[in-house]
């Protein structure tokens, strides 16, 4: 085992132990902001670069579900877990709900800066960096957005954005580069 690989295998031992005990049985966890790849992408490629066919999600979902899999992926399962409802894509306007989350994640991202990693068609639009400040943008939003709302007396916020103590009792997950190291 490489030198890099035990240590990022005592580090998510370490974070599980804590987490672990820090939660004492039971998290109140109100969402999930993923970040990752096709691993855990819910549908944000296909929102950017719309190309939906079956077989992808006919299994599960019973129609095409913007995942590279047919069913669902590890992100799902934690929200189920959770229970909380599948994340919606962040590059998914139309129909989505953030209130339990956002799934930053995209197929064919990448940890390197876009300029610096080749995927197989060319450059990856959507790196980690990319994600990260695409989730500071969202944060930024939902602070705004309820911030106006608060002080106007009609409900400005009527889409299904988080409230703004989500953030900071959510489980944030990444799940990305496996190629990039391999």
């Amino acid at each position: 085992m490489g030198q890099l690989s035990v240590v990022v295998l005592v580090a998510a031992v370490v974070t599980l132990v804590i987490f672990g005990y820090l939660c004492e049985g039971k998290c109140e966890i109100d969402g999930i902001f993923n970040f990752g790849d096709s691993n855990t992408d819910t549908g944000g490629f296909f929102a950017a670069f719309p190309a939906e066919k079956p077989p992808f999600g006919m299994t599960f979902f019973k129609r095409p579900a913007g995942r590279a899999s047919d069913g669902r992926v590890i992100v799902d399962f934690l929200a189920q877990a959770i229970g909380i409802p599948y994340l919606s894509p962040y590059l998914k306007a139309v129909g989505a709900d953030f209130r339990h989350g956002a799934n930053f994640a995209t197929a064919a991202s990448t940890v390197m800066l876009p300029n610096t990693s080749l995927f197989v068609t060319g450059v990856s639009p959507f790196s980690l960096a990319i994600q990260l400040n695409q989730m500071k943008q969202f944060q930024s939003d939902v602070f705004d957005l309820h911030s106006v709302s608060s002080t106007s007396s009609a409900n400005a916020v009527a889409t299904p954005l988080p409230q703004g103590s989500i953030f900071k009792n959510a489980l944030y997950t990444f799940y990305i580069g496996q190629n990039d190291f391999t």
